[in-house]
């Protein structure tokens, strides 16, 4: 099959639109029940039949079990029967147990049968989610049709597949990884192989380069009736995709709901002279106006409005300026107050190299390919005193929703689903099966302690750390901004106690971190990047003296991003621990909860801590609101541009 072939599975696919009104109510009513007991006792029971076919297999040689493993790949180039897909899961079960040195769970098997099925896998931290993803990924991959595996970062993806591939190597299937600083050629290399290793971002920004790259030839259809052979073959020399058939995403929950908030854009720089002199002219402007007299700060919405007009201040330049007869002046001087008030350098992005690079706040990840539109990101350039980049041009645009709506197969895995299985259900179709873990989870949860003020939050923090470092007991200490974990790193420091910290201005050693967090004595001070898909291992001495002992120093909008903070302790059945702190002054509880509401709140001693959930349930409906704006305006261009006959 070659490369225009493979791009009809693409361009053919409809997407079903997204269900509005009493229908969609529907569908998140039925999305809460959707994945319940039937389906995991059928998954667990098909489970344990492949388990035990799994282990005669043990007693077969290297070149008998690869023989069996070669001769069920025809068979998934078709439609495989239930036998052959038991059998398959079966013989890959004891490949995992030769290549990687242990035999996956009947817990495991579980998930991987859920993932093929189509299924959201909700499996808790600890529970071998990577294995679960490859054994799934060697059975597609076998069809030899474009198989992505979705990770949460370039670090997961690119480790991921270098820890899987021996597995994958073993069964017949070639594995490669697509990341952030690839060129084209190894882009289309990552691609070209069985089973793609790669972040959502990267999936989707190739697939709108590739469809820029196709131009008019977007639709299968136009490819056939009006291109020449030499002419395609030409034309899909420069893509590096080779479509979309199945992916199977790694923490979904983070990559479908809380990075979909916003649609991916790709745009070109364009040198703009005159925008840029505008720019900073509104920046002068804006700093010559007073907070409260001209202009006030909603720091909850995150908005600035102008309190009286400043119309007549912009009357002068009028005349001089393009871009002020065009009206865009007052919005830019809107702009350079949004910079100057709302955004923190550390928190929301850092400097680097003489540019302005945002911060993911969820990952706490570097984003060096994205920047702010509508004349932000050149007002924080202005602001931090550097050279202004040009304008960009809006070349193709698209949201996850849709875009993961294109595959033919679809699943994924997360250790925190049950929350949004609704919206699972409502926009991807999929419902969430909860897995039952191997062993009991050990973990000890404290009550969360709340305070007024961040610096008594972080005075108390302190003291924890230093009482439970007298037991020999690691810690990782989540924060979730760079300054906060600078901060808190100095006052460990001020106490005579070594720690380590990574946050996206130190990320350079952060696999050797990990590698001994979970030893004696060890203190790691971490943003949201050692969050998801962190394994932290801990020696049988450590737990003996209960394990790591994970701080949250902040409570997250949502409540399951703190639970993948919590799942970093007691993994696989090992004792651990976590405490959770958080502070009226927080940003989740200073945008979500209301004056009046935090005063009496502050008062109630113990139930303080409802505060943090009313502010989270808050965060989570605004979320929510904002990705339904994205499906519409997708539904919008869908039906404006519907008269073009591409798909759109």
């Amino acid at each position: 099959m070659n490369l225009t072939d493979n791009y009809r599975l693409t361009s053919c696919k409809q997407v079903k639109k997204i269900p509005t009104g009493l229908d969609a109510l529907v569908f998140r009513m039925v999305g809460r029940f959707k994945g319940r007991r039937g389906v995991l006792r059928r998954l667990l029971r098909d489970a344990r039949l492949i388990d035990k076919l799994g282990r005669s297999y043990s007693g077969l040689s290297d070149a008998m079990l690869r023989g069996k493993l070669d001769g069920l790949q025809n068979c998934f180039r078709r439609n495989p029967d239930r036998d052959s897909l038991m059998n398959a899961f079966a013989l890959v079960q004891e490949a995992v147990a030769r290549t990687l040195g242990y035999r996956p769970y009947v817990e495991q098997v579980a998930g991987a049968l859920a993932l093929y099925r189509g299924y959201i896998a909700e499996m808790s931290t600890g529970e071998g989610k990577t294995v679960t993803a490859a054994m799934c990924g060697v059975v597609r991959g076998w069809s030899k049709r474009p198989c992505h595996v979705i990770t949460a970062n370039d670090y997961l993806a690119a480790r991921d597949a270098e820890i899987m591939k021996p597995l994958y190597s073993y069964c017949g299937v070639s594995v490669g990884a697509v990341t952030g600083t690839m060129k084209p050629a190894e882009r289309r290399e990552g691609y070209a192989a069985d089973v793609t290793y790669s972040t959502a971002k990267e999936v989707l920004a190739d697939f709108l380069r590739d469809r820029i790259a196709l131009g008019k030839f977007q639709n299968f259809s136009k490819r056939i009736v009006g291109g020449t052979s030499e002419g395609l073959e030409r034309l899909t020399g420069n893509l590096v995709q080779r479509g979309l058939y199945t992916a199977i995403v790694d923490e979904a929950d983070n990559v479908l709901i809380d990075e979909a908030v916003t649609p991916l854009i790709i745009s070109r720089e364009k040198e703009n002279a005159e925008f840029n002199e505008s720019c900073r002219v509104a920046f002068e402007i804006s700093k010559e106006l007073e907070e409260r007299r001209d202009y006030a700060v909603d720091f909850k919405n995150r908005t600035v409005r102008f309190v009286t007009d400043i119309d007549e201040r912009l009357e002068e330049l009028e005349s001089k300026d393009e871009f002020a007869r065009a009206g865009f002046l007052k919005d830019l001087v809107r702009q350079a107050l949004v910079a100057q008030k709302l955004f923190e350098c550390g928190r929301h992005y850092v400097v680097e190299e003489g540019k302005v690079v945002i911060v993911d706040e969820s990952t706490g990840r570097k984003m060096p390919m994205r920047s702010w539109n509508g004349g932000l990101h050149q007002m924080i350039e202005i602001k931090e005193g550097l050279e202004l980049s040009g304008l960009k041009e809006t070349e193709a645009r698209m949201s996850f929703q849709r875009f993961f709506r294109l595959y033919k197969n679809f699943s994924g895995m997360t250790g925190t689903g049950k929350e949004a299985a609704a919206e699972f259900w409502t926009i991807y179709g999929a419902a969430v099966v909860c897995i039952p873990n191997h062993r009991k989870n050990r973990r000890k949860v404290s009550l969360l302690k709340t305070f007024g003020t961040k610096e008594s939050k972080r005075l108390s923090i302190v003291k924890e750390v230093f009482r439970i470092h007298e037991k020999g007991r690691p810690i990782l200490i989540g924060t979730k901004d760079i300054d906060e974990s600078e901060r808190l790193a100095e006052m460990v420091t001020a106490l005579g106690l070594e720690c380590k910290v990574i946050n996206a201005v130190r990320s350079e050693e952060e696999a050797s971190i990990i590698a001994d967090a979970g030893k004696l004595g060890a203190i790691t001070v971490a943003t949201n990047m050692a969050g998801r898909g962190t394994d932290i291992k801990i020696p049988d001495k450590v737990k003996k003296l209960g394990g790591l002992h994970v701080i949250a120093t902040e409570c997250n909008p949502s409540a399951r991003i703190d639970r993948q903070l919590f799942g970093r302790s007691a993994r696989q059945g090992d004792p651990g621990s976590v405490s959770h702190y958080a502070s009226f002054e927080d940003e989740v509880l200073r945008r979500n909860l209301p004056n009046a509401l935090a005063v009496i709140f502050m008062h109630l001693g113990p139930l303080s801590a409802l505060s943090v959930r009313w502010a989270q349930y808050r965060a989570g409906r605004k979320a929510y609101r904002s990705r339904l704006s994205v499906q519409r305006t997708d539904t919008w261009l869908e039906d404006s541009l519907g008269f073009s006959g591409n798909d759109v």
